[in-house]
């Protein structure tokens, strides 16, 4: 009761702000710019006088104000920290968490204040697909994620947001991860080797030339079976458990006028992981995914307040099931399963500056997907472990069906207008659209923000947005013997309004707070049925969730600096008279904090998560994870770094489970690596 009236009394703090910003260009908030990051860079003294700053892991980074709780995580702390993933970049922001599916572990999910339902951009074109997932509502998978080495920052915002970001159907946020842009000639490389057959190796290169500019990263991962101390503090091996990651990505632009560009990217992210579901019921089935994806966008008005682009898009994603073990040929035998996801895509935006105080965006996005699986075993039920495999002479045919056994396709288009009217020093802005699916027909879509600045060192912020979510394609098609999918579901509707203030108390120490809350009807979520051994997607009644968020930040020097953030999240879910098939996925209270140390040779980063107040029926307790990240440069091309991740190895689960300690987190893990860099 006390966290609702906290909650409560700070979103009525900025209920005067609400409906949001204005319409600015660049970095998180110039959601028209979010294309192209070159375009944010030639804006950069137009947006001098609205900077403030936003929190990461380690750091705190200026960016353009937005009305929501924001993080901006640079290619610098990414560096330094030597991060391997995104996921593993995500995992230490303020009020976010990933975690392996909750019902498929192969899955690296991603939640915002407790929500798996999140949109995840690349470059400003969104990625979340119809197809891949058993896993509550989400729709991306963190593993098809660009190398990090390519990637020049990622903007996490909290909340709803108009514009370019338009996430009317994913109230939990929006992650934009933007790639880098070819510069000068430059070549890296790095490898690292660790305990467990850890390994990675990573290398990237660059230039420009005459208007052209071009950048290529590549690279690969290993890690060994999943070790973990288990409850009782014994130190044990997760069966088929290995992941073996392998990605490029490349990305070419060419300067056609100075407010006009082409920009090209390809990418292919590929990872095979050991299928397993928890501690007492290992498999021996890996799972394979691999994507393609291909953009081509056309940037003009450049140089304007209000730029403008459009971008054709392609995304091929395949996911394949297989026996890794005992058997010749997987391909041709009757346990392998593949689905295959395409999407196409056009997206245009533009916007106009009406006069000083108002302005006018507007945008349209098609999208279409098709959802195809090629499945050589299809059952209805489990087959006889007895049998022999038809036409394999000697083989055993203890094989189960993974495939989704369908093929769908849909097509969504979205309209919008923005507009968005400064009154001294209240910002205003309303986005209302209209979404049409082939399956679900028409529905009209809104949000509304606002922030209110009374100086340049406070900022009240606020928006409230009214969310469609139709259900996916998985969720209404899926037929296996294990998972069944359910023709007859209807849309989530909801809402949810947040809200915050920022405050920089001096030139060095800044503070975050906000809050959160949400509704959803017809909650769409996963039920597990003993009986028949099957999972079913269902709408419930209702689900009720609220948060508090504090970000605080401080530079003690120009070596010594740090962040430490708390949030709470509450998640009410009604299931009717159904038994509950999986608790929150997320802490109610969780603490992260950082301590980092930098001088001309050392990066030293010291690293907490925590979370508490976990459900007792279904977790062993509460967890607190150390990681060490320790980096010295020895001469200007070369340097090298120690990472210890969950150094005091700490036992604790990644998901809850009725058995105690069944869905195991990693243990103590080491990388030693060593960099070599020509400028």
């Amino acid at each position: 009761m006390l966290s609702r009236k906290i909650t409560a009394a700070i979103l009525l703090a900025c209920a005067a702000s609400l409906p949001v910003y204005a319409e600015s260009p660049g970095v998180a908030a110039d959601e028209a710019a979010a294309t192209d990051t070159h375009a944010a860079t030639q804006q950069e003294k137009v947006l001098q006088s609205n900077k403030t700053a936003a929190h990461s892991a380690v750091t705190q980074t200026n960016f353009t104000q937005t009305p929501a709780s924001t993080t901006v995580i640079t290619a610098e702390e990414m560096a330094d920290n030597h991060y391997e993933t995104v996921a593993e970049v995500l995992s230490y922001a303020p009020g976010v968490t990933v975690t392996p599916g909750s019902l498929n572990t192969a899955h690296q999910v991603v939640r915002i204040d407790g929500d798996d339902r999140v949109a995840v951009f690349i470059d400003g074109r969104k990625q979340n697909l119809e197809s891949g997932f058993s896993d509550g509502r989400a729709t991306y998978d963190l593993d098809m994620t660009p190398p990090v080495m390519a990637i020049d920052r990622i903007e996490i915002l909290h909340g709803a947001s108009g514009g370019n970001f338009l996430n009317y159907d994913t109230p939990g946020g929006i992650i934009n991860i933007i790639t880098k842009k070819g510069t000068d000639h430059n070549f890296k490389f790095e490898a690292a080797r660790g305990p467990y057959d850890a390994w990675r190796w990573n290398t990237q290169l660059e230039g420009s030339c005459k208007g052209w500019s071009w950048i290529g990263t590549g690279g690969r991962s290993n890690l060994e079976e999943l070790r973990f101390k288990n409850v009782d503090g014994n130190k044990e091996t997760m069966p088929n458990s290995r992941v073996n990651r392998r990605e490029m990505y490349y990305r070419i632009d060419r300067q056609l006028t100075k407010n006009s560009s082409l920009n090209f990217t390809y990418g292919h992210f590929s990872n095979d992981r050991g299928l397993w579901y928890s501690r007492t019921k290992p498999t021996d089935y890996n799972y394979e995914k691999m994507a393609n994806h291909l953009a081509l966008t056309y940037n003009y008005k450049e140089n304007s307040p209000l730029p403008g682009y459009v971008s054709l898009y392609h995304y091929y994603n395949q996911g394949d099931t297989y026996r890794p073990t005992g058997t010749k040929d997987q391909e041709d035998l009757p346990s392998y399963g593949r689905w295959k996801t395409n999407i196409n895509g056009i997206d245009w935006r533009d916007g106009w500056q009406i006069n000083k105080n108002r302005s006018i965006s507007a945008g349209v996005s098609w999208r279409h997907t098709s959802v195809d699986s090629e499945t050589n075993y299809n059952v209805a039920g489990n087959p006889d472990p007895g049998a022999l495999v038809p036409g394999y002479p000697g083989v055993d045919n203890p094989n189960r069906s993974f495939g989704k056994n369908y093929e769908k396709s849909n097509t969504n288009i979205t309209a919008f207008v923005k507009t968005t009217r400064k009154i001294k020093k209240l910002t205003l802005s309303s986005t209302k659209g209209i979404t049409h699916n082939s399956r679900f027909g028409s529905h009209y879509i809104s949000s509304r923000n606002g922030e209110y600045r009374p100086t340049e060192k406070t900022t009240l912020y606020g928006n409230i947005q009214h969310f469609y979510a139709i259900p996916t394609l998985d969720e209404l098609y899926y037929n296996n013997q294990r998972i069944q999918g359910n023709p007859n579901l209807d849309p989530e509707r909801g809402w949810k309004a947040s809200g915050g203030i920022r405050h920089q108390f001096s030139k060095k120490i800044s503070g975050d707070i906000s809050g959160f809350l949400s509704y959803t009807k017809n909650p769409i979520l996963w039920n597990y049925n003993p009986g028949a051994e099957q999972w079913r997607p269902d709408n419930y009644e209702g689900l009720h969730q609220q948060g508090i968020q504090l970000t605080l930040t401080g530079a003690f020097s120009p070596k010594y600096n740090a962040t430490l953030s708390y949030a709470y999240t509450n998640s009410s879910t009604d299931w009717g008279d159904k038994d509950p098939s999986y608790t929150d996925l997320v802490a109610r209270h969780q603490v992260k904090a950082a301590l980092r140390y930098k001088d001309s040779r050392w990066s030293n980063n010291i690293l907490l998560t925590s979370g508490f107040g976990r459900d007792s029926n279904w977790y062993s307790g509460n967890y607190f994870v150390v990681d060490v990240n320790l980096g010295y440069k020895f001469s200007k091309h070369w340097s090298s770094y120690l990472k210890i991740h969950n150094l005091f190895n700490d036992s604790y689960e990644s998901l809850g489970s009725r058995t105690m300690g069944d869905c195991p987190a990693y243990g103590r893990t080491a990388l030693f690596g060593v960099v070599y860099s020509y400028k």
